[in-house]
């Protein structure tokens, strides 16, 4: 069974400001589903967006909106679409196939798409566009959805049977902006994606018992210093691979540090010690 772009509906479940932070490794997740819903749009797939509590969770990702911006959004209370009834009207209801992304795997996710399973649709759950706080959570909820019954795909699986030929008009397009780059984010786009610092007055790394750079919550580095407070919450320190993510997330900026070294320390900090190893302790300051 193929996805095909005139029987599909993309629903994004519940990507939002005041969740996004809270799953693990976010803005890679956000990076793919932008990918995915630009492959969507180029495709002719319609788009639509699922809220949990909007009033008290936010709006769903103002990047991810960007990239469909007249795409209808559903609000709802119950955690599964189905059971909320709030997708009437839209493409997912009138559509036989929904193809399913978003937050969190375990709970909205999985209910929405078991319960679509159910109810006679041909579900598509897009494998490397969802999220859960847990690694364990998404990999059990990825379980027990295709015990289910409901078809496990990728990004690319969907982009290529959307367009099934290569000689379609999208697919030099395709090719261009979404096969030839890897996932991406602009740096105020990661930003978004981690979690606040405001309890923060800064950070202390320490090296073999010294203390070798702060990093402040002031202008000019509070972005730097939530990267970095998000390495340390996911590493547990400033390690060789926490600082590999790290030149993602900085995005544009690495670019910049690469060509200019010694205009980005917090940056060129990390390029160091992926070459030579070691790693950084950290103290938290609080403001």
């Amino acid at each position: 069974m193929l996805m095909h772009p005139d029987a599909c509906t993309l629903l994004v479940v519940d990507v939002q400001e005041k969740l996004v932070a809270a799953v693990n490794d976010a803005p890679r997740l956000v990076a793919s589903l932008k990918w995915l819903i630009s492959a969507a749009r180029l495709n002719g797939v319609p788009v639509v967006f699922s809220e949990q509590y909007p009033q008290g969770l936010g709006g769903t990702l103002p990047v991810l909106k960007a990239a469909a911006v007249d795409a209808p959004v559903v609000d709802k209370t119950s955690f599964s679409c189905v059971a909320a009834d709030c997708l009437k009207g839209t493409a997912a209801e009138t559509r036989p196939q929904v193809v399913v992304c978003g937050m969190e795997a375990h709970v909205c996710v999985l209910q929405t798409a078991l319960e679509m399973q159910a109810a006679g649709k041909q579900v598509f759950l897009v494998a490397d566009a969802i999220g859960s706080r847990s690694r364990d959570d998404k990999a059990a909820a990825i379980a027990r959805m295709t015990a289910a019954g409901v078809t496990v795909v990728t990004r690319e699986m969907a982009l290529f049977e959307w367009m099934r030929d290569s000689r379609v008009p999208q697919f030099r397009e395709a090719s261009k902006q979404l096969l030839q780059t890897t996932p991406s984010l602009t740096f105020t786009e990661v930003l978004a994606c981690l979690p606040r610092i405001d309890h923060l007055g800064g950070m202390q790394l320490w090296r073999e018992g010294k203390l070798e750079a702060i990093i402040e919550n002031r202008p000019g580095q509070t972005g730097s210093l939530a990267l970095y407070h998000a390495l340390y919450r996911d590493f547990g320190a400033i390690t060789p691979k926490a600082a590999r993510l790290g030149q993602w997330l900085y995005a544009e900026h690495a670019e910049d540090a690469r060509k200019h070294p010694g205009k980005h320390p917090n940056i060129d900090r990390l390029f160091s010690l992926e070459v030579l190893g070691g790693g950084y302790g950290v103290r938290l300051m609080p403001h």
